[in-house]
């Protein structure tokens, strides 16, 4: 989404802005028009009025034809035809959404565009200390495995003894269709808001919307494998899988342990996050030309549970999202 610059503020990056919006024609023009009357969030990306003819009104940009190439601070960026554009450092920002972009439709390529693994790293790794730190405080349990049971020996025994033959691990409703699901959402928005190629898409039926959030799916299925038999799991820390005992509403045995969450977590994860890319597409942008108070929308940020967490994560507000948007009806002429 592409905002207005704040009323008598001049910057370097509405210079530029104008520059490309009057080069790039009428339809840019109008499209800038329409999404100049939503105001910027508290926080939000600065605006990028720098719009390629060809892709002004497609966030997908499978049609695009124009090129873009910027050059960061740390990298040079090239387009096909071997023009560079220089970004001064107030102009981060807003490269930053260009960037975004150009990856997006192809327009930029090289090592800018890859995925950046170190933030995905570790802001799983705090994700990952913040459940167990959960269990650890909430379940006495785990805390007696973890301080009389030798660490290694326990683990190599609980997943030799996991239930892989078995869907089921015995667990209610809400930790295995609700809190799993969460988890594989969060770990899905952790891949996407470090993948300069889908952080910015918004929720839309082409085929750079769903490989993204695909490839999100498949991390966080790795995850998930992780957090159940990793050697910093359920099975190494929690002990799940040790210890097998009699359940009198079940009629049976169990250990806690099934091939269930390998498989709910991400693709129920998969459904969760789409979902919450809808809300971000059809319902949060009423809501924003509306309200700009931070309290506001953080208290908001139960509409989309999982993007929130994984924003403070990256220690960010709530609410941030790489990208805004204007609704398509809010654009003159684009249909």
């Amino acid at each position: 989404m592409c905002f207005a610059s704040a009323p008598g503020t001049v910057t370097p990056e509405a210079i530029v802005g104008a520059a490309g919006i009057a080069a790039a024609g009428p339809k840019v023009v109008a499209l800038a028009a329409g999404r100049a009357r939503f105001d910027s969030l508290p926080d939000a990306p600065v605006p990028n009025l720098v719009l390629m003819p060809a892709a002004a009104g497609s966030s997908s940009g499978d049609e695009a034809e124009g090129r873009l190439a910027l050059e960061s601070p740390t990298s040079e960026l090239t387009d096909a035809g071997g023009g560079v554009t220089r970004v001064t450092p107030t102009e981060r920002e807003m490269s930053r959404e260009q960037l975004s972009e150009g990856c997006e439709t192809g327009r930029i390529r090289g090592k800018a565009c890859k995925v950046h693994w170190l933030p995905i790293l570790w802001q799983s790794f705090e994700w990952l200390t913040a459940q167990h730190s959960g269990n650890i405080l909430l379940d006495t349990e785990t805390r007696n495995d973890l301080t009389t049971h030798p660490y290694w020996a326990t683990y190599v025994y609980s997943v030799e003894h996991y239930r892989w033959y078995q869907w089921s691990d015995d667990t209610p409703f809400i930790v295995h269709d609700i809190g799993h699901p969460m988890m594989g959402a969060i770990t899905s928005s952790i891949f996407e808001q470090n993948d300069p190629k889908g952080r910015a898409l918004v929720f839309e039926n082409n085929g750079n919307y769903w490989r993204s959030r695909l490839k999100a799916m498949a991390y966080s299925a790795v995850y998930s494998a992780q957090w159940k038999v990793g050697p910093v799991s359920e099975a190494s820390i929690g002990n799940s899988g040790w210890a097998t005992y009699y359940v009198p509403h079940l009629g049976r045995t169990t250990n806690e342990t099934g091939f269930q969450d390998f498989v709910i977590t991400p693709v129920y994860g998969f459904g969760w996050n789409v979902g919450e890319d809808a809300i971000d597409r059809y319902i949060m942008p009423s809501i924003h030309r509306h309200v700009k108070n931070r309290f506001y929308l953080f208290a908001l940020f139960w509409m989309t549970p999982c993007k929130s967490a994984a924003n403070v994560l990256r220690w960010k507000a709530t609410y941030y999202r790489d990208t805004a948007y204007a609704p398509p009806s809010a654009v003159p002429g684009d249909n």
